[in-house]
C-alpha cells in the first residue's frame, strides 16, 4: 500500500488485500448497568387524632335592677349616700337652726353631759348613757328623751309628745317632741328639766368671771 500525494491510499497489484472476513467482528454493546435502587422506607400513615373538644355552653347573666342613683335613699353598698345630719340642719331655716343651738345648750348645761354628732343625728349621752336625740323628719326638727311617754306628770296633753318604745331604734328614747315653734322649745326644756331631776343630774356650776375678763 501506498501513499500518494493526495494522501490517499492505493493498493497494487501485486499486493494481496488482506481479507478480514474471517474475523467475526461483533459488535458489542454496551453494557448496562442497572442504577442500584434506593429504597426508602415511607413510614405508614396515621389518620390524625380527632381533637375532643367540650361543649361551652352560654350562660345568660342574672338579670339586675338598674339603680337610679339620683332617687335612691338608703345605703347602697357600703357608702350611705344620704346627707348628714349637720348637712341638712344647714339648709333648714334659719329658725330651725336656732331652735337646736338652744335645746343644745339646754341639754349641755348639765354635768357630764356631751353632745356628738352622727350621720343620722345629734345625740347626747352622760357616760354610755344616751339621754336625747336631735334629728330632722322632713322640715321639722325631732326631739327626742329618755322618758316615759305614760308618765303621769307628762299626760295633760299640752306637750303633744309621741310614743316610739315600740321602734328598737328609739327605746332609749322613746319620748319625741316636734320643735316647730319657740313655745314648742321651752315646753321641750321643761320635760329636759323634769328628765335630768329624774336621773339626779345637776347643773353645771356656772363659771366664775376672772377679773381680766372683765376688763
Amino acid at each position: 500500500m501506498k501513499i500518494d500525494d493526495k494522501n490517499k491510499f492505493s493498493y497494487s497489484e501485486n499486493e494481496e488485500f488482506e481479507d478480514l472476513s474471517e474475523f467475526d467482528i461483533e459488535e458489542k454493546a454496551e453494557e448496562v448497568v442497572p442504577a442500584p435502587q434506593v429504597v426508602r422506607e415511607v413510614a405508614a400513615y396515621e389518620e390524625p387524632a380527632e381533637q375532643q373538644y367540650e361543649e361551652q355552653r352560654y350562660e345568660e347573666p342574672a338579670y339586675e335592677e338598674p339603680v337610679d342613683y339620683t332617687a335612691a335613699v338608703g345605703v347602697v353598698g357600703s357608702i350611705d349616700i344620704r346627707p348628714s345630719f349637720i348637712e341638712r340642719l344647714s339648709e333648714m331655716d334659719e329658725s330651725v337652726i336656732e331652735w337646736h343651738a338652744r335645746l343644745q345648750e339646754h341639754l349641755t348645761s348639765y354635768r357630764k353631759v356631751k353632745s356628738r354628732y352622727s350621720a343620722r343625728c345629734d345625740s347626747y349621752r352622760m357616760g354610755r348613757d344616751l339621754l336625747a336625740k336631735m334629728a330632722i323628719g322632713g322640715k321639722t326638727l325631732k326631739l327626742y328623751l329618755a322618758v316615759d311617754p305614760e308618765d303621769a306628770a307628762l299626760e295633760d296633753g299640752k306637750y303633744h309628745q309621741r310614743d316610739l318604745s315600740e321602734t328598737s331604734a328609739y327605746q332609749e328614747v322613746p319620748f319625741m317632741l316636734p320643735i316647730r315653734s319657740n313655745l314648742a322649745v321651752r315646753k321641750a326644756c321643761r320635760v329636759i328639766d323634769y328628765m335630768m331631776d329624774n336621773f339626779n343630774i345637776p347643773k353645771k356650776r356656772p363659771r366664775r368671771k376672772r377679773i381680766r375678763d372683765i376688763q
